[in-house]
């Protein structure tokens, strides 16, 4: 993570490290790092069936971040020999996370005090971003993250990228990001214990129609793992109208640069859309009496 901390991430571009499985880190022009879902660890390995097939990439006393979120309590999410290593080294750094993963932390020795509760239909707001919590088709209180980082203090240099966590597919998933427009998608492919397959995340993806999509939830473990190759295949099949979507398959521990185009025309185009899906969401808010209900079983330690 390292290098993903010391790089200078100009206005409207967002660094994003994968660091495997659900497991990302985000660095944007506002300086903030988060990390959401690190497994750093073996731990799903207890009973000698889910050995990692990639190394470590960096040790949890080692991790240096702002903001650890965490989308769900299962193991290579909610890891209970990652998460309270990074919270022990970051002391003064928040933890968003489920009532499930507060309740198994807190266990842990992790103090309440350093825990906010993530439910679905929460915006919370940070130094630098925002954070919308919407629900997700996985565990009890499984949510996924749409983080709008605010470069430059400009809306026009604002990027908005929605991590998914581990879910089933449905037709809920959109439409609870739509007023936000994510512009980078993270989403599951690897279509086992809970989660969509590739063809459900091609379709995801068309539906949402961001401007790049990153394939994850693969190559972790044998026994759960997929081929993005497939995911591309079928994205090309599900995008043939929206070409501009790009796919990005990153390799462990690899780290990308979100770029949007450069044009001013593109960037003011982007934001007056969000702008226009916002205030259309708002006013069927409205009209609904105020109530908002984004959408959307396992047992605990399945991935």
């Amino acid at each position: 993570m390292e290098r993903l901390i010391k790089s200078k991430v100009e206005p409207g571009r967002v660094a994003i490290q994968w660091l495997g499985q659900g497991g990302f880190a985000f660095k944007s022009h506002a300086g903030p790092v988060l990390v959401v879902d690190p497994y750093l660890s073996d731990s799903a390995n207890s009973d000698g069936t889910a050995a990692r097939l990639v190394d470590i990439p960096v040790k949890p006393k080692d991790v240096r971040l702002d903001y650890l979120f965490l989308t769900h309590d299962h193991v290579d999410h909610t890891d209970p020999h990652t998460a309270p290593a990074i919270a022990q080294a970051n002391p003064d750094a928040p933890i968003i996370c489920p009532p499930s993963s507060c309740r198994h932390l807190t266990k842990l020795g992790v103090p309440l005090s350093r825990i906010t509760t993530a439910m679905p239909g929460q915006s919370l707001e940070f130094p630098g971003f925002k954070t919308h919590v919407v629900a997700a088709q996985h565990s009890d209180d499984s949510v996924g993250f749409v983080f709008e980082f605010e470069n430059g203090g400009s809306e026009t240099d604002s990027v908005s990228v929605y991590i998914t966590g581990d879910t089933e597919y449905n037709d809920a998933l959109a439409a609870a990001v739509e007023e936000y427009g994510p512009e980078v998608l993270l989403v599951p492919i690897n279509g086992r214990w809970g989660n969509m397959d590739a063809a459900q995340a091609a379709k995801l993806t068309a539906q949402i129609a961001p401007r790049e999509v990153i394939p994850m939830h693969y190559g972790m473990f044998a026994e759960n793992t997929a081929d993005p190759a497939d995911f591309l295949a079928h994205l090309a099949g599900a995008t043939g109208s929206s070409p501009e979507i790009t796919a990005v398959v990153l390799k462990h521990n690899a780290c990308h640069i979100y770029c949007p185009e450069e044009s001013v025309k593109g960037k003011h185009a982007r934001a007056e859309a969000r702008s226009s899906r916002a205030r259309a969401a708002h006013s069927s808010h409205q009209h609904q009496d105020g109530q908002r209900n984004p959408g959307g079983g396992y047992g605990a330690g399945q991935r």
